[in-house]
């Protein structure tokens, strides 16, 4: 829940008037900054959102496990999806121009997204595995 608040925090930043937003508003075609926006949004609420959909899917899945496997590679395609996406329309060849400044919280929350979840995982398995220990 703490990521979907930060991601939310870092979209509303972006679009303060003096934010990256404005620079790309007044840059690209209304149709341009549309799209540009949906990848910015989309890259920034995605880390938290695959997360989230890992952990309550692995619970009502047979195979939960493999879901948390493919937390880090979705994370990691959605958001340089995203990011491709946003350079694409704002014609820049890399991530070294404002882009950068746009999707840095969203490459930090790639990073920190799936740390924090694997970190509560292991602490919930071992919770877990304490409590049957205690059963028998």
């Amino acid at each position: 829940m703490g990521a979907v608040v930060v991601a939310g925090s870092f979209v509303a930043l972006g679009l303060r008037p003096d934010g990256i937003a404005s620079y790309y508003r007044d840059t690209l075609t209304p149709a341009g900054f549309a799209i540009w926006f949906c990848g910015f949004v989309a890259a920034t609420l995605a880390p938290p959102a695959i997360a989230v959909l890992c952990w309550f899917g692995a619970m009502r899945f047979r195979y939960g496990w493999l879901l948390h496997i493919l937390l880090v590679p979705a994370t990691y395609a959605a958001v340089r999806g995203s990011i491709a996406l946003m350079l694409a329309v704002a014609s820049e060849p890399d991530s070294d121009g404002p882009t950068r400044w746009a999707t840095d919280p969203a490459v930090m929350l790639m990073v920190v997204c799936p740390i924090v979840y694997f970190l509560i995982l292991g602490s919930t398995k071992l919770r877990e595995h304490r409590a049957s220990a205690n059963d028998c």
